[in-house]
C-alpha cells in the first residue's frame, strides 16, 4: 500500500498548485497543471521535470529521494548539479527558460561553481524553500 499523503500549495501569482508526497518511495512531485507530459528532462540525478512541448507549460517537478535532499548540513545550502550536458539541444532553452520563471523558480535557485583549473562552469540548483517543502517529509 502506498502512503501519499497530497495538500495544495500557493503560488506567489496566486496560482494553486498540489504536491503528492509518497512516504515509502520517498519521492514528492509538485503538480503545476493537470495534463500528459509531452515532454520530460533530468534536471539533477533527483529532479525530474515533466512539461508539455508545445507550450512549454511546466506540468509537474519531482524530487526523488526527498528527505536526502533536504538534509542540513553544517556548511550551507546543499547544491546538485544541472545535468544540462545531457539535455537535448532541442529542449534546452525551453528548459532554461522555465527554470527562471514561475512556477519552477519559486522552488529552484540557480547558481554556477567555476573550477579553479577548469575551462566549463558548473551549473548547479538548489531548493529554494526548503522549509514550505520539510512539510512534506
Amino acid at each position: 500500500m502506498i502512503n501519499l499523503e497530497k495538500r495544495e500549495l500557493t503560488l506567489s501569482t496566486g496560482q494553486i498548485a498540489w504536491y503528492e508526497y509518497d512516504r515509502e518511495g520517498d519521492v514528492l512531485e509538485i503538480i503545476f497543471q493537470r495534463g500528459e507530459a509531452t515532454g520530460a528532462i533530468e534536471l539533477t540525478e533527483s529532479m525530474i521535470l515533466r512539461f508539455d512541448w508545445k507550450t512549454n507549460a511546466p506540468l509537474s517537478l519531482s524530487f526523488i529521494s526527498f528527505s536526502r535532499l533536504l538534509q542540513q548540513n553544517q556548511y550551507g545550502e546543499v547544491h546538485f548539479q544541472l545535468l544540462t550536458d545531457e539535455w537535448p539541444d532541442e529542449a534546452r532553452d525551453k528548459i532554461w527558460t522555465m527554470i527562471q520563471t514561475t512556477p519552477l523558480n519559486e522552488f529552484l535557485k540557480l547558481s554556477s561553481y567555476a573550477p579553479a583549473h577548469a575551462h566549463q562552469i558548473i551549473l548547479m540548483t538548489a531548493i529554494k524553500q526548503p522549509n514550505l517543502l520539510a512539510q512534506a517529509a
